[in-house]
């Protein structure tokens, strides 16, 4: 039912040749992946491996090539002097596995004030797709789950970065959703109804690559919803939904193996997600109200992450773009809460973009719900790791996995925002460049109207094209 490998023959698509052109704008942008067989030697090390296990302080990690080959207590006692060695001292950083953010759709923009998305071509799309995922890496996110995109360009991005073209974090991808017509409210024109032509299009995905399979199941009749997740199991691909109440406990009743969202989850949902082992992505930070989201900017400025206006600016007004009603946002934080204290497997997706910031900021909105720091590290890489069926490989810092690491300076434990403080990146055993120069613009551009000085609160408000005292629900 799951993946059985973090990497695999694919095919190839047409949109290799748009990705040959993406190469030579991008190439200046991020070097290809350097020679990664020696081994590198991290001393002085905090551990917190995402196990569930305690922080192991003062630790050596040794990494040959691109996996964890030893972790141990004290100082390292090998030959640091032997040809293809590098030691490399963290200075009591705090070594986490790599993150991961499992809801992510990397080309898309919201709001989009400058109407970017209307009649983009495919390349253009690609191009800022390639960038919001370097960008995630650079934050620590090693790893992304796309769970909607146009023309297959998750599945081209993954393979370049999995050939080693492109520094970037590994993709699951899952080409286009897949939904009956006019689902997801009215926005998909052209579907597909009927059992024989859900089984058809979830077989198309798989053929041209897919990961995992993300439907709209709301609008789905029963034998379609049942036959969207059979034909993706036998095809050894998880299933994940967009969904609300009551439809949420018909998907999880049905085998479903992801809730997106989960608008209104109950209890009862709660529960038997929990008995039947269903992971859930909350997206909490697409769900936040005027309240909240002043609420969590106010934090960021005390604890001095709001010194950055362009940054600060720019998030605010993705927020809003996305505000919620207070009863909507506080009942989505207290399911989350529910969820986590009955067992449920969460997992950490943020839905807007960029996959960096974006991310980090639904980290914090898991701490503001009342999840542990420890909690929300391991929904942010043990439990993707096991929803994707790669824990074998991937998701925690132990001997024999993978070497997806991030370190950071402070401790998250005692403050989850020191999630933000990055000291090193590591992406399959290879150091990521932090400092990789992105050209004259940076990707907040793609957000930009007009001048900063004019006031970020009443631009984010225009821009996001919302009306106050009309917050979305759904």
């Amino acid at each position: 039912m799951k993946r059985y490998s973090v990497t695999s023959k694919r095919p190839t698509h047409l949109l290799g040749k748009i990705m040959a052109v993406v190469f030579f704008v991008c190439f200046s942008l991020q070097g290809i992946a350097q020679n990664n067989t020696h081994k590198k030697v991290l001393l002085n090390c905090n551990v917190i491996d995402c196990t569930g296990a305690k922080l192991q302080k003062n630790m050596t990690l040794v990494l040959e090539g691109n996996k964890i080959v030893e972790i141990k207590k004290g100082p390292y006692t090998g030959d640091t002097n032997e040809e293809n060695v590098t030691v490399i001292d963290v200075e009591n950083g705090y070594v986490v596995p790599g993150l991961w953010n499992m809801h992510t759709h990397l080309s898309a923009l919201l709001p989009d004030p400058k109407h970017i998305e209307e009649n983009e071509s495919l390349a253009s799309a690609s191009i800022r797709a390639g960038l919001n995922a370097m960008d995630g890496l650079r934050h620590g996110f090693t790893s992304v789950r796309s769970v909607g995109e146009r023309d297959y360009l998750d599945v081209a991005w993954r393979d370049a970065f999995d050939q080693g073209f492109f520094m970037g974090p590994r993709i699951f991808a899952s080409g286009n959703f897949v939904s009956p017509t006019a689902g997801h409210r009215g926005y998909v024109e052209h579907g597909a109804d009927g059992v024989a032509e859900i089984r058809k299009l979830v077989r198309q995905r798989v053929q041209k690559g897919v990961d995992l399979i993300k439907i709209f199941s709301v609008e789905m009749l029963q034998d379609e919803l049942e036959a969207a997740i059979q034909t993706a199991h036998s095809l050894g691909r998880h299933v994940t939904t967009h969904t609300r109440e009551p439809d949420i406990y018909r998907a999880v009743k049905a085998g479903i193996d992801c809730i997106e969202h989960g608008y209104g989850i109950t209890d009862e949902t709660i529960a038997l997600m929990a008995e039947k082992g269903t992971f859930y992505d909350p997206t909490i930070i697409c769900n936040l109200s005027d309240a909240y989201i002043k609420e969590r900017e106010n934090r960021l400025k005390t604890l001095g992450y709001a010194n950055d206006k362009e940054i600060s600016y720019y998030r605010t007004l993705i927020n809003y773009a996305d505000e919620r009603s207070q009863e909507h946002a506080l009942y989505q934080r207290q399911a989350l809460k529910k969820a986590v204290d009955a067992g449920v497997k969460v997992v950490l997706g943020s839905d807007s973009m960029p996959i960096g910031e974006i991310g980090i900021l639904e980290m914090e909105q898991f701490v503001l719900s009342g999840v542990s720091e420890m909690n929300t590290l391991i929904a942010a890489t043990r439990n993707c790791a096991d929803l994707l069926g790669v824990l074998d490989k991937l998701g925690t810092v132990e001997e024999g996995k993978l070497a997806d690491l991030l370190i950071v300076a402070k401790n998250p434990l005692d403050n989850i925002s020191n999630i933000r403080e990055v000291k090193m990146v590591f992406k399959d055993g290879v150091s990521v460049n932090l400092d990789q120069p992105q050209g004259t613009a940076s990707y907040w551009d793609y957000f930009s109207t007009s001048n900063l000085k004019k006031g970020f609160l009443k631009e984010a408000e225009n821009a996001a094209g919302f009306q106050r005292g009309k917050a979305k629900q759904d």
